[in-house]
């Protein structure tokens, strides 16, 4: 981390780290038969100081890749954490939608905040600390406009003779298709087209190209 911070080195911010992590793999020097992830050593720390003070990390890499931390090292890529967002929602923390060309159509009833909303106003990159920002801000917002809009015994519109079947048989339909491709492998191709194209660095054309090649996972 000397070349991208300096000062801070190991103790950089998890967005200048990742930022780091993915210029360091799109320049050819990521790892693996992909060259699609990096090292994260940790075997230059003593065995009881990793017990101790790295439990959970220690745990998962041996879990998930079989890794012992205290002689191996652990292989690593920006992930998810990295982004926020993605139900749309108003100032009010009301889901919208798009209908008859309006982009910012309420969907009644339905609210969302934290870290499963998008309400702009945090950009793609979700610093330490700003989901519980948004949580209380727009939780807030959303408990004011609940009691704006609806009042204590109010009732329910009555729900269709067959609400929710159009949902199930959609997923049943997933569930049961039978295609060339395993889902396991549409997940990975899924997986890799989103990492190259929609996560640190985001631009119109990657998101366009990504876009196409998702398409054609299908």
């Amino acid at each position: 981390m000397e070349r991208y911070a300096p000062t801070a080195k190991d103790l950089a911010s998890r967005d200048v780290v990742s930022r780091a992590m993915t210029l360091e793999i799109r320049e050819g020097r990521g790892v693996g038969p992909l060259k699609d992830h990096i090292y994260l050593h940790l075997n230059h720390l003593p065995p009881e100081v990793l017990k101790e003070r790295l439990p959970g990390i220690s745990e998962t890499a041996a879990i998930f890749a079989g890794v012992d931390v205290t002689k191996e090292p652990i292989p690593v890529i920006p992930t998810v954490h990295y982004n926020m967002g993605g139900i749309p929602t108003n100032h009010h923390g009301e889901v919208v939608t798009i209908k008859d060309d309006n982009p910012d159509a309420v969907v009644p009833g339905l609210m969302a905040a934290g870290e499963a909303a998008c309400a702009s106003v945090h950009g793609a990159n979700r610093l330490g600390a700003n989901s519980l920002l948004d949580i209380v801000v727009f939780g807030r917002a959303c408990a004011n406009r609940i009691a704006e809009l609806y009042k204590p015994g109010e009732k329910q519109k009555p729900l269709a003779k067959d609400a929710g079947e159009k949902s199930i048989a959609w997923l049943d339909k997933i569930r049961n298709a039978n295609g060339s491709l395993p889902t396991s492998q549409v997940r990975l191709n899924m997986q890799r087209i989103m990492q190259n194209d929609a996560a640190v660095f985001r631009t119109q054309s990657t998101l366009a190209e990504g876009c196409q090649l998702i398409d054609k996972t299908r």
